[in-house]
């Protein structure tokens, strides 16, 4: 199977986020609480993650505050008595080690979340989350690793507020049927897209989920995806939609399902699919929030791969085997070590 190791690694979210509940909680119960403000982030998907959990870290009554590396290094004004959480699986993300040193000088607090002990990410922070798993692999689109990152999150707001957190057992129970329900859902829209442009719809902190969805769909191969907040969406975007493109409004709240569904009623009779992805939590909990943001991550994550299947994307390879994957490639890795 040409993208078999994607495919485990999504599979292996089902024991993995459990495996690693219990050292996790074991590494955040020894951390101090907060006094002062909270923020969250790190490059790409380090800061889809706090983003895409800002409604589960309302119904615990707290506030994390999502900023990329950059806007935290460049742009953000940090105070004593502030904590910063950055992750990154390698720990070796310049901006995001570049944000820890900048927090840490002025007197914030840094938690760092990672793989690797020994990074320079670790060496800067005061506290270090290490995620008990090791990534299966690091080329394909990154799936098992965002999930973990979330389950640290979520863990770590809930130690600051001084929650019970036995309900996190019960819903990474829950992950297999979620991920089997991802699989096929994501299977049928993949069928009915066309071969244009894949829009990615998102309110609050759904909007957070489209970024790290259409994330995905630039590393398989750089396919073009966009997200954009549902709303403003239709205020001038929307004219970039021709009928062989993909519109899919998240539907994590209420708000965001409402408007979405509005947007697939006019456009689905214009473009090849218009659809909602994920569904609203069933009551107001964090735990309820939690299972939404995992439901729509999974189906995300499905459809890349099930999209990249379609049009025989090799994962694996640098741009997915398409053009002019090794120039991309350098020039990445030129500017990631600046």
């Amino acid at each position: 199977m040409i993208n078999d190791m994607m495919e485990r690694e999504i599979a292996a979210q089902a024991s993995v986020l459990a495996d690693c509940l219990g050292p996790i909680a074991s590494a955040v119960s020894k951390l101090a609480g907060t006094e002062g403000r909270i923020f969250a982030g790190g490059c790409g998907d380090s800061v889809f993650a706090p983003a895409a959990l800002a409604g589960v870290f309302a119904a615990m009554d707290i506030d994390i505050v999502a900023r990329t590396s950059m806007s935290l290094a460049g742009f953000t004004r940090f105070l004593a008595g502030d904590t910063v959480i950055l992750s990154s699986i390698s720990g070796g993300t310049k901006r995001t080690v570049e944000a820890a040193t900048i927090a840490h000088a002025a007197g914030t607090r840094v938690i760092a979340v990672t793989c690797n002990q020994d990074s320079a990410l670790a060496s800067v922070a005061d506290d270090t989350i290490l995620l008990p798993f090791t990534p299966l692999s690091r080329k394909t689109p990154h799936t098992l690793d965002y999930a973990v990152t979330m389950l640290a999150l979520v863990r770590l707001g809930l130690h600051f507020k001084g929650k019970a957190a036995e309900d996190l057992t019960h819903i990474l129970g829950k992950v297999p049927s979620l991920l089997e329900d991802a699989r096929t859902r994501a299977v049928a829209i993949a069928a009915g897209m066309g071969g244009g442009k894949l829009f990615l719809l998102g309110a609050g902190p759904d909007l957070g989920s489209a970024e790290y969805g259409a994330a995905k769909f630039h590393e398989a191969g750089g396919l073009v995806a966009i997200a954009a907040e549902t709303e403003n969406f239709i205020h001038g975007m929307n004219f970039m939609v021709e009928p062989e493109d993909t519109i899919l409004a998240l539907a994590g709240n209420v708000a965001g399902r409402s408007r979405g569904e509005g947007v697939v009623e006019q456009f689905s009779t214009f473009v090849a699919h218009a659809g909602l992805i994920g569904g609203p939590p069933e009551n107001p909990s964090w735990a309820a929030e939690f299972r939404s943001v995992l439901r729509t991550t999974f189906e995300l994550q499905c459809l890349c791969l099930a999209v990249a299947n379609t049009k025989n994307l090799a994962l694996e390879s640098p741009r997915a085997g398409r053009d002019n994957g090794s120039v991309h490639l350098e020039i990445q890795s030129r500017l990631m070590a600046r």
